[in-house]
């Protein structure tokens, strides 16, 4: 039985809801069956979601990530409309939500982060958790993220996500689920290294000598797989478990909510 004070930190994949290889397309019947899954399950959740066909394309265009650069042309602007791709993907979660009138609301990370050089600062996110107190339902996601020494980078969705780990302080994360178009992690195979197989469970202390499979990627300016990776080994740091599971299977996203056995890779901690 959780307590009041649980929640858990749901990540949609931008590569979930949108088709990444098409500027500015939505999956809608993905995206209306993972709200309706998050819907029934009721469970005290912030919701993250990435950036997809909505933010990518435009911050590689721009080289937004590698920060100001004066010889890109229309930089700033790029940086701009980046944010307000987002900013439209964001919105039309958050619409979807509401017409089945289910309380969320829209957070910028914009505008409570922002980088000090190499290192990430907010001045509060009490607004994140009073929300939850009122029980309603905060959306984040992927954006951009201004730095104090006059430069600018990307916060991913699951970049944020750890800085929820880090900083929230009157709510108790049980787990972090990580919703992609796999079944979760694939590793290489001891027997042959032409062969890859989904690591279902494993441990923290484990993961360091885990060997990724390249199963290839999109457009992910972000780092793909092994940039979640490389976030999720973080994450454990917190004593916080995290699961990876396939969104696109029936109702693996309500499952994974209400802790029911499902196919995908549960990372431990110990």
């Amino acid at each position: 039985m959780r307590n009041k004070n649980d929640i858990i930190l749901l990540k949609l994949g931008g590569s979930l809801l949108t088709d990444k290889n098409k500027p500015f397309s939505l999956r809608e019947d993905v995206i209306k069956i993972s709200i309706q899954q998050l819907i029934s399950a009721n469970e005290k959740v912030i919701l993250i979601h990435g950036g997809g066909s909505f933010g990518h394309p435009l911050a590689k265009k721009y080289s937004i990530l590698e920060g100001l650069d004066a010889s890109i042309q229309n930089q700033i602007l790029g940086l701009t409309k980046t944010h307000q791709a987002m900013t439209k993907l964001n919105s039309h979660l958050v619409k979807l939500f509401l017409e089945q009138n289910y309380p969320t609301l829209s957070i910028q990370p914009s505008s409570i982060f922002m980088k000090d050089s190499e290192k990430i600062i907010t001045t509060s996110i009490d607004i994140i958790e009073t929300s939850l107190d009122l029980n309603i339902m905060p959306i984040l996601y992927g954006d951009i993220i201004l730095d104090k020494q006059g430069s600018f980078s990307i916060l991913s969705g699951d970049q944020l996500i750890l800085e929820l780990c880090k900083y929230l302080t009157r709510y108790h994360i049980s787990k972090v689920i990580f919703t992609m178009e796999t079944d979760g992690i694939y590793v290489n195979d001891d027997q042959s290294s032409e062969n890859c197989i989904l690591a279902t469970e494993c441990y923290s202390n484990d993961l360091e000598r885990l060997k990724l499979a390249n199963l290839g990627q999109k457009i992910d300016v972000t780092g793909g797989i092994q940039g979640k990776f490389n976030v999720i080994k973080q994450i454990c740091d917190y004593n916080i478990p995290v699961q990876l599971i396939n969104g696109l299977k029936d109702d693996y996203i309500y499952k994974s909510l209400k802790n029911q056995k499902i196919e995908c890779t549960n990372i431990l901690i110990r």
